[in-house]
């Protein structure tokens, strides 16, 4: 009688990823077979309290059922309580003992004679395999002698000699199988780290957590430790559940301390509590009050730069390292030590851009308190000179007093031109979107500087398409389309020509205020849309100005989702590109 058994419903028991592993089982199966004299043979192991077969040979109508069948490793007791001991054979006579049969068996029926040596059908011969440990390991399962009789004294010393290889095979088997799964899990650690650990923009603290699950389940661990090395004082330590642990300043410190020394030696430490004598008596006594009975630990790192510190922690039920996790561990932490250094440079440079924002934030209020502060004065100055001008003065008073009212406008120029930039640049004041044409708005600006224009003897040319709609404020709008065309107009020497374009572009409105004036030299169109930037050209700097115009463009523009381009030549002319988003048919 033949006995097999492959894992219970739902499991993967016979999905052994070795296959070689099981290449070799049926190999040996069929060998002992063929020359122990034998037309039927199995091979099962034992996984999870369940024996599976791996290996037959034999009819082939029998093969699905019993590579596909499923028993309890407890069905085998009543045979083994009876069997006959041959060694690690274990014979059932069906002659002496009765014994009703639970689980899967095949019984294959032949005909037999009065001789008491004949092979009965119901008899049962199992060869168990065990480890150094006496455990179970697998069964030799052996029917259907071809002599028809029971083994003689040779075939059960070949027959043993047979299991002790197949024992041998198969604990071989289950050492490649435990070694296949380690280097798979920790790979797949490997990889969740990398794919957890490094968002494009993933904070110091969100490493930290996003590692831990990948680790524990990839290492097989009762918890995971990160200590980080810079800032002090941040880690993340976790059991397996999530449950935090507190861990002592002590233990801390004496994570700060073996660090460096680990990276340098790109050594891992393996901790075994109570008998390690490389780490303090305090930090045994600290582990074995968390219940951890053995820890593994390397350091984090890139290059030369030891960052952070990695322990693994393990529990009594749980197995040793193996070398594979140990080479893994070290692995993960050059890749974990990367992201970490990483994360890092990231909120070095979050911390630089926060204090960069409240410093622009400072300036603005800075500027615009001042702004408001200086208008009251200046309408009262403008004003007062306003009735001075409706007076008899002598022509020197005259004079003055003129002179008086061109620097009260310049400085109430200034003064609106801080007070817009400083509302554009506040993040808190929301832009209100509406329906603007820009064909309006280039219109009322062109009728603004028509005069100018035409003092200056300037030939305006203007090409404006159709549907120029954007979503947007109309009073800034007016001012960047403003701002571009009598800074055109300033900057453009007599006779000389200024053209405004504008068409729809697919999705965009795009606007083109072009001259042939001074032109901007390409250093100076560095630094163009920077506050109160002036050019070094000379011939622009006779030309009153505030130098806030094009920073109020740039603003506008970016405010409004477009952007503003330049092209310009020193003495060839400059023509300034606005693309903004077009409104929605």
């Amino acid at each position: 009688m033949a006995f097999d058994d492959a894992g219970p419903s739902g499991s993967d028991h016979t999905g052994w990823s070795d296959s070689s592993a099981r290449a070799v089982l049926q190999l040996m199966v069929e060998s002992v077979a063929e020359l122990v004299g034998f037309e039927i043979a199995t091979l099962s192991v034992v996984l999870d309290g369940d024996v599976v077969t791996v290996a037959y040979t034999g009819p082939e109508e029998h093969r699905d059922y019993l590579m596909n069948a499923v028993d309890p490793i407890e069905i085998l007791d009543p045979i083994l309580e009876k069997a006959e001991s041959w060694g690690r054979f274990k014979f059932l006579d069906a002659d002496v003992h009765q014994v009703e049969l639970e689980g899967h068996w095949v019984m294959f029926p032949r005909e037999r004679d009065d001789d008491p040596e004949s092979w009965h059908p119901a008899n049962v011969l199992l060869g168990v395999l065990s480890d150094d440990d006496g455990q179970m390991v697998g069964v030799l399962s052996v029917d259907r002698p071809v002599s028809g009789r029971r083994p003689d004294a040779a075939q059960r010393s070949l027959m043993e000699k047979f299991a002790a290889q197949a024992e041998r095979a198969v604990l071989t088997a289950f050492e490649r199988e435990a070694l296949v799964q380690q280097v798979a899990y920790a790979e797949s650690a490997r990889q969740l780290i990398r794919s957890a650990s490094m968002p494009a923009h993933a904070s110091l603290q969100a490493v930290l957590q996003h590692t831990h699950v990948p680790l524990v389940k990839g290492f097989g661990a009762g918890g995971s430790w990160i200590q980080v090395l810079d800032p002090v004082g941040v880690g993340y330590a976790r059991k397996g559940s999530g449950d935090m642990l507190d861990l002592s300043d002590d233990l801390i410190q004496v994570a700060h301390e073996l660090a460096p020394a680990l990276w340098a030696a790109q050594e891992a430490l393996i901790v075994t509590v109570g008998e390690s004598p490389e780490v303090p008596e305090e930090v045994h006594r600290e582990l074995a009050d968390m219940g951890v009975t053995s820890a593994l630990a390397v350091a984090l790192g890139a290059g030369t730069e030891c960052v952070g510190f990695l322990a693994l922690s393990r529990f009594e039920e749980h197995p040793p390292w193996s070398p594979v996790e140990i080479r893994s561990a070290l692995e993960i932490g050059h890749d974990l030590g990367a992201a970490l250094k990483t994360a890092q440079a990231l909120e070095r440079e979050r911390q630089l851009v926060r204090e960069l924002q409240q410093l622009d934030d400072y300036r603005s209020q800075l500027i615009a308190t001042l702004s408001h502060e200086l208008r009251t004065p200046l309408a009262v100055i403008a004003g007062n000179l306003e009735m001075l001008g409706g007076l008899d003065l002598e022509p020197l008073a005259v004079r003055y007093q003129e002179a008086m009212e061109r620097g009260s406008r310049r400085m109430t120029k200034v003064v609106e031109d801080l007070l817009l930039l400083a509302r554009v640049s506040d993040p808190q004041h929301p832009l209100e979107r509406k329906p603007v044409d820009v064909r309006r708005v280039v219109g009322d600006v062109l009728a603004l500087v028509d005069s100018t224009a035409r003092t200056k003897g300037l030939t305006m040319r203007v090409d404006l398409g159709d549907d120029l709609v954007v979503p947007g404020d109309p009073t800034e709008l007016d001012r960047l389309v403003g701002n571009l065309v009598s800074n055109a107009v300033k900057y453009t020497q007599t006779g000389g020509t200024v053209t405004v374009s504008a068409e729809r572009r697919a999705e965009t409105v795009v606007l083109e205020v072009a001259d042939d004036g001074l032109g901007i030299s390409e250093d100076d169109q560095v630094g163009l849309f920077k506050a109160f930037f002036r050019t070094t050209n000379p011939d622009a700097l006779r030309e009153p100005g505030t130098g806030l115009g094009l920073r109020i463009v740039a603003t506008v523009a970016e405010r409004h989702e477009g952007k503003v381009d330049i092209r310009s030549a020193l003495g060839v002319g400059t023509t300034f590109t606005v693309t903004l988003p077009a409104w929605p048919v």
